[in-house]
């Protein structure tokens, strides 16, 4: 039995994997489709500060049902069965239309000062069209909370599939929403494409919820205990996810304020910022963090502490040289990606530009959310809260005193300065608690052989010898392979992430890096493994 619950968790994981790889595929592909039919302009502007208001309202609710609700119904599920569960989901589910409605009600009625509020830099024809977009977009509040409440109960009930892919139907509405109605009816076709792919987030879930055996209940009982559960629970967690946003929103509102274009510029470093945060940094932590939760429920603190430490020195081990190679490599990638038709190359320099200071941000990014999750493994929800709201103060200070001398890439760097503030706060607390541990666990003074300090100066010694190399040869293979074309484009940014990956392996190497060598150890032991079942 352990066998299989161990074989389907291992496929679980590989569906959940391959459908978030997908979707950041196909996410990427729809932000090179935006920047090729609409360029960097104010039609994109207003998309995108239009896309942030409801986000600013309501989507900080939808993840929160999602981390709240799994426990909820594996509790009521046991205690009541599954019908019972299935009775207070519909009261959730309920509960959750009354308060999207209410804030679309508000959203569609006041959308003009919202808009004032959020974008006060806007004016003319880019308010006008940033009111409108507004207004098209506000039903997405209503279909992702909703789409969030199934997703949490397909997840509690092993069902991981669906959930999964609902990101490559998304995706593949905005992107044909962009190419086949964008050209005739502007940026407002792409605005009811996007509208339309939070509702296939829904509805393609809808089925699966609907086999596993639950039966829609239009019925809201304030008092019924699942409600009121998640009540309880999703206020800090809610607060943690507006946190989380409002630098986004903060930095837009500021990017209102200058040059056309500016708003977008940002949108494409951060999307380009987001793959490998998104699918090697998000990976890992999904794989640590049971490990950490387990740990701590044994209370075995020390090891909690070891492992995290550890946990910590891969994560960086991992992003910093995507960070440093990206940052290098930031004109080639963005032209790659994106320059084309209405994307100039203008455009290209200035969204390059602003790429080189968002890399500050990216292992901060995953390190920050490890160390929520450290948090969680705790049950401690508030300090996470806490800290990001004070990274949030750190941002807008970088971007206030940054945003006159360097436009819109003072307002990069203070969005990666938020995630690096908010990891080393967190870090701080966590290294408090530990001193308290250690006292306690290890009072003969006994030490962990492995040196977080010294992972992390390996890693950033090999990092800074492959920034040099691949700078050199990506400045020696321009002169020796000239051309615009796509194919000769792919050829030298290949070659030159080629010369990346060989340097900082041969380095790590030669630093003997332990996290290199656990990943040969762990490459090793799989490969006996899968030679033993044979």
């Amino acid at each position: 039995m352990s066998g299989n619950v161990t074989s389907n968790l291992a496929k679980s994981a590989g569906i959940v994997a391959l459908g978030s790889i997908l979707s950041k595929v196909l996410g990427f592909l729809r932000e090179s489709a935006l920047a090729s039919e609409f360029g960097a302009t104010l039609a994109t502007d207003a998309y995108l500060m239009a896309m942030v208001i409801p986000t600013l309202m309501l989507f900080g609710v939808g993840p929160a049902v999602t981390t709240t609700l799994i426990p909820v119904f594996t509790d009521l599920e046991r205690r009541k069965g599954r019908d019972a569960a299935f009775r207070s989901v519909s009261c959730i589910i309920n509960a959750c239309i009354v308060v999207a409605v209410a804030a679309m009600v508000v959203g569609f009625i006041f959308a003009e000062p919202i808009v004032g509020f959020v974008a006060p830099g806007f004016s003319g024809e880019t308010y006008a069209l940033t009111v409108k977009l507004t207004r098209i977009l506000f039903p997405i509040a209503l279909f992702t909370v909703v789409a969030h409440c199934v997703t949490g109960v397909l997840h509690a009930m092993g069902k991981f599939a669906v959930p999964a892919m609902v990101g490559l139907v998304q995706n593949l509405i905005i992107i044909a929403s962009i190419l086949v109605f964008g050209p005739k009816y502007g940026i407002k076709a792409v605005a009811i494409g996007t509208a339309l792919g939070a509702a296939s987030i829904l509805l393609v879930q809808l089925p699966a919820l609907f086999s596993a055996g639950f039966r829609y209940h239009l019925t809201l009982d304030w008092r019924d205990p699942g409600l009121r559960q998640v009540g309880r629970l999703i206020g800090p967690i809610v607060l943690g996810s507006v946190a989380g946003q409002a630098g986004t929103v903060i930095n837009r509102t500021l990017a209102s304020r200058l040059p056309e274009g500016s708003i977008t510029f940002l949108n494409y470093s951060q999307r380009l910022v987001g793959l490998p945060v998104g699918v090697f940094g998000t990976a890992l932590v999904t794989v640590l963090y049971p490990t950490l939760a387990r740990m701590y429920s044994e209370n075995t603190s020390d090891d909690f502490t070891k492992m995290f430490r550890r946990s910590v020195g891969v994560v960086f081990f991992t992003l910093l040289p995507m960070a440093v190679g990206l940052a290098v490599l930031a004109t080639p990638v963005v032209r790659l990606a994106f320059e084309r038709r209405a994307f100039t190359p203008e455009a290209t320099a200035a969204t390059a530009a602003a790429l080189v200071y968002a890399c500050v941000g990216i292992p901060a990014m995953s390190l920050s959310d490890l160390s929520s999750k450290a948090f969680y493994a705790m049950k401690d929800t508030i300090t996470p809260v806490v800290v990001n709201i004070g990274a949030i103060g750190v941002n807008v200070g970088i971007s206030l005193a940054l945003v006159g001398p360097m436009g819109h890439v003072g307002l990069a760097l203070g969005g990666a300065c938020q995630h690096v503030a908010s990891f080393l706060m967190k870090q701080a607390v966590l290294r408090h608690k530990e001193k308290k541990w250690v006292r306690k666990e290890r009072p003969n003074g006994v030490e962990d052989k492995y040196s977080l300090v010294a992972s992390i100066a390996k890693s950033v010694v090999s990092a800074t010898v492959m920034w040099a190399a691949v700078s050199l040869f990506d400045a020696w293979i321009t002169r020796a392979v000239p051309g615009a074309g796509t194919l000769l484009q792919v050829v030298r940014l290949g070659a030159s992430v080629g010369v990346g990956v060989v340097v900082y392996f041969a380095m790590a190497a030669i630093l003997k890096s332990q996290e290199l060598s656990f990943a040969f150890k762990t490459a090793k032991k799989r490969v006996a493994v899968r030679r033993m079942s044979r």
